[in-house]
C-alpha cells in the first residue's frame, strides 16, 4: 500500500499540534497548580502559644486581667497557666466549653486548647470575685494563616 506524500505529511502535522496540544495543557496545568502547591509546601506549622494570664482583685489593679488580649494564628495549640491574685477568678473561654478554669492565690490552673476559628473570642470570670467582676474579659484573636 503506497501512501502519497501529501498523506503522510498530514498525519504527521496532526501528530505534530497534538504533541504541542498536550504539552500545552500540562505547562497550563503546572503554571495553576504550583502556586497551591508550593505555598502548602512552604507555609509556616502551627505554633504552641504559651501565655500566663493573671486575674486581680487588689488594691491598685482592681478586677482585671493581664494580658488582655491573646494573639495565635488558626491551628496553632494555645496553653494557658492561669493564676489569681488578691481573690479567686475564673477564666471561661466563650464558645468553648472546654475552657473553664478556676484558679485561686496560690493555686494556678492550666488548659491546652486549638486555636480553631478565625477573629476574636472573649474570654471572662466566672467567679463572683467582687463588685468588678463584670467587667473582667480580654480577647484572644486569631489570624489566617
Amino acid at each position: 500500500m503506497l501512501v502519497s506524500s501529501r498523506t503522510l505529511w498530514s498525519r504527521l502535522s496532526l501528530v505534530v499540534v497534538m504533541k504541542r496540544a498536550l504539552l500545552t495543557g500540562v505547562a497550563a496545568l503546572a503554571a495553576f497548580a504550583a502556586p497551591v502547591s508550593l505555598a502548602a509546601r512552604y507555609a509556616p506549622p502551627p505554633a504552641r502559644v504559651d501565655v500566663q494570664v493573671i486575674g486581680f482583685t487588689d488594691g491598685q489593679s482592681q478586677w482585671h486581667f493581664t494580658p488582655t488580649v491573646i494573639r495565635a494564628s488558626y491551628g496553632d495549640t494555645i496553653h494557658v497557666r492561669f493564676s489569681a491574685e488578691g481573690a479567686g477568678h475564673g477564666f471561661k473561654l466563650a464558645r468553648k466549653p472546654e475552657v473553664d478554669l478556676t484558679a485561686y492565690p496560690g493555686m494556678p490552673a492550666e488548659t491546652t486548647f486549638v486555636a480553631d476559628w478565625v477573629g476574636g473570642r472573649e474570654f471572662y470570670c466566672t467567679f463572683d470575685c467582687g463588685p468588678g467582676h463584670a467587667q473582667m474579659s480580654g480577647m484572644i484573636v486569631v489570624a489566617r494563616r
